[in-house]
Formats: C-alpha cells, sequence, structure tokens
C-alpha cells in the first residue's frame, strides 16, 4: 500500500527509540554499579536476574563499541558510522521501498534503534546492553543486547524478507 505520509515511519521510529531508553532507564536505575567489574553489573547479590531460568537473564552491561564489542573505544568513529547511515537511509528512502507503509515501519524500527544507541554513545559514552542470552544446550552465551539492538535487527530483518517476497512478485507479473 503506498502512502505520501511519513507517520508510520515517525511512529516506528519513536516508539523504538522511547522503549530503548525507557528500558535502559530502568536497568541503569536498577542494576547496581559495579566498580569491581565496570563492564559487567548484576542485580541484586551480584548474580543475573533470571528472566526464564537457563535461558535469559536481564544485567547491565557496557559496551564501548559496535555488535560484540567490534571497535571498542570508538565512540567517535561508530557515531560518526550511525549519523551516516541515519543520512543515507533518509537521502534513499524513496529508492529503499519508503512510500508503503510496511517499508515505513521496518525503515523506522531501524532508525530508532540506531538513535537509541547513538543516544547512549553520546550520553554515557557507551551503549547499556541487558537482555543477556544463555543456550544451555550447546552451552552458549550470546553476546548481552537491547531494545535498539532488536528494533535494528527486525527493522532489516524483515526488510530483507519483504524485498525478496516484492522482487518475487515482480518477477511472476513479468511472466504473466
Amino acid at each position: 500500500m503506498k502512502t505520501k505520509s511519513s507517520f508510520v515511519f515517525f511512529c516506528a521510529l519513536l516508539g523504538t527509540f522511547a522503549l530503548d531508553q525507557l528500558t535502559k532507564w530502568a536497568v541503569v536505575a536498577k542494576i547496581p554499579w559495579n566498580p569491581d567489574n565496570p563492564t559487567y553489573h548484576f542485580g541484586g547479590g551480584n548474580e543475573p536476574i533470571p528472566i526464564i531460568d537457563n535461558f535469559i537473564y536481564l544485567v547491565h552491561i557496557t559496551n564501548e563499541g559496535a555488535a560484540w564489542g567490534i571497535l571498542s573505544g570508538q565512540i567517535y568513529l561508530l557515531s560518526s558510522i550511525a549519523v551516516i547511515a541515519l543520512a543515507a537511509m533518509w537521502l534513499f528512502r524513496n529508492y529503499l521501498g519508503f512510500s508503503t507503509k510496511v517499508g515505513q515501519l521496518t525503515m523506522g524500527m531501524f532508525a530508532g534503534g540506531v538513535l537509541g544507541n547513538l543516544f547512549d554513545r553520546i550520553h554515557y559514552g557507551h551503549v547499556i546492553d541487558f537482555i543477556d542470552v544463555h543456550l544451555p544446550i550447546i552451552d552458549y552465551r550470546w553476546p548481552a543486547f537491547n531494545v535498539a539492538d532488536c528494533g535494528i535487527c527486525i527493522g532489516v530483518i524483515l526488510y530483507i524478507i519483504l524485498t525478496i517476497f516484492e522482487k518475487k512478485e515482480e518477477d511472476r507479473n513479468e511472466k504473466a
């Protein structure tokens, strides 16, 4: 469905950003800072707070890098990349399918997530992560993440899936 308004985009952006910042605010307020371990903070009793025991925990982890701590300490570089990505997305929005509500939703989630982590880098000097997933079957701990990371990943994954379906639909229409 085509649309000329940017309403869906801005709702998705603001919703993702607000939920991200609200959850991070709660984590900062409720999970104490541990000066003995400045990167990894736990809840009361210095233990992760179980949401689903042996699977999902609530923690307070600081990350000065990007995903998996890549480019750790490069706050200005990572912030610049975020601004460039947002600017490029906005400049090429019509090419990227911004004229559809689904396109606006996926790009809004992505942009809200990028802005959430960018805000953290500027405000705190690091990104706050708090969702800690353990996969006991294979004895693996996934790197902690946050709502902004979810917005980025879900937005990109949905965008890719929808682009594939759109391409298949175009191919069917060309053959018909």
